[in-house]
């Protein structure tokens, strides 16, 4: 059965992004969420649902990390 939602990882597609995360090593992993916010800032026509799953995912990681940690590219 499918997992489906609301929040930005309650969904099939955000879960197998977070899987993937997690499988990646760790200095790897901001390339993979740069990745991810690239392909989809490049998309010129429609957005399918699982890049848009999975946007949404990386964009609320990014969110999380600066409200923990701050604006880092200003440092």
């Amino acid at each position: 059965m499918g997992t489906w939602d609301i929040g930005p990882f309650e969904n099939d597609m955000a879960a197998d992004f977070a899987y993937a995360l997690d499988e990646t090593p760790e200095d790897e992993r901001e390339s993979l969420v740069r990745a991810t916010l690239t392909r989809t800032v490049q998309t010129r026509d429609y957005l399918e649902s699982p890049e848009g799953a999975e946007a949404v995912a990386a964009v609320a990681l990014t969110d999380r990390f600066r409200m923990r940690f701050g604006d880092v590219a200003s440092r």
